[in-house]
């Protein structure tokens, strides 16, 4: 029996039913972003300006590139929706208006994740939204907190980072004293400012750490263990850049700590402390990366 060719109604049918299908998400979305559209703004102005947050614009990209990874999954699983998104859209959106009210930008950006993935579990349901949990959890690291918690955590990071290069010092019998942030010896003085403290560093590695916990195959609790040595290898990284910069003080003088060296020595610390989480995730027998990614 000889297959009839599809005609050019059934043909503009079938389109006609897809473009039904897919406008509604796609307008749900858009008005979404629409309603957030100041605070995305603010996002990328912030990016831009901030250089703790420099790294928010690759953020969307890793995750969206996530999403379509697994496109072809996606594709295939049931798609029924659940009553549980809308729960989360309207928390969010009530987020978004107490946040709007009190002018708190970065916890409206948690809003706009909140009705984004809400959406996703409104309308294709648990399997879908399970299977791009992370790609829109991870879109938290995108988030610029605000300036007085960047300054509280900063401190406590200067604090540790003096303590831990004063001390590797003095061990290595280097005569220092250890005041608060401020780091002296007989040649040099050196304070440990907020952009010394190692937390631009540690923020880009928290990311980084997630990524690759989500990337490599293992089980939960090596996923677990990449993830939180994201923050401490970030800070003995940073603690080693203060340590050489002693170093160079008190060998070559102030010019020499703090000129080339000084700038250089900021991707000094994101190249160690990529090294040391790489170092951890091969130490966990986690050198492979998952399938369905």
């Amino acid at each position: 029996m000889t297959e009839q060719p599809e005609s050019h109604t059934d043909i503009e049918s079938r389109g006609t039913a897809s473009i039904a299908t897919v406008a509604p998400p796609v307008l749900l979305f858009i008005l979404a972003l629409a309603v957030f559209w100041p605070n995305l703004v603010w996002l990328v102005q912030t990016w831009t300006a901030d250089e703790f947050y420099n790294h928010g614009f690759l953020i969307p990209l890793i995750s969206g590139y996530l999403v379509y990874r697994k496109w072809h999954r996606l594709g295939s699983l049931p798609r029924t929706g659940h009553g549980w998104g809308v729960a989360l859209i309207v928390a969010s959106v009530c987020l978004h208006l107490v946040a709007t009210y009190l002018d708190v930008n970065f916890v409206s950006t948690f809003a706009l994740i909140g009705v984004l993935a809400g959406l996703v579990w409104w309308l294709w349901g648990w399997q879908v939204f399970d299977e791009v949990a992370f790609p829109f959890g991870f879109l938290v690291f995108m988030v610029p907190l605000g300036k007085l918690l960047i300054d509280q955590v900063a401190q406590p990071m200067q604090v540790v980072g003096a303590k831990l290069a004063g001390g590797a010092a003095q061990f290595l019998g280097m005569p220092v004293a250890i005041d608060g942030i401020t780091l002296s010896t007989p040649e040099y003085t050196f304070e440990v400012a907020i952009a010394c403290s190692g937390l631009k560093s540690a923020i880009a590695m928290l990311a980084l750490g997630a990524l690759l916990a989500f990337l490599v195959k293992g089980v939960w609790w090596q996923r677990i263990i990449i993830f939180a040595s994201a923050l401490p290898v970030a800070i003995l990284a940073n603690a080693v850049r203060i340590w050489l910069t002693l170093i160079m003080g008190r060998s070559l003088g102030e010019k020499a700590a703090e000129g080339f060296f000084h700038t250089f020595s900021g991707a000094l610390v994101f190249l160690l402390a990529f090294l040391g989480l790489f170092g951890v995730t091969s130490l966990l027998q986690c050198r492979q990366l998952r399938d369905d990614i």
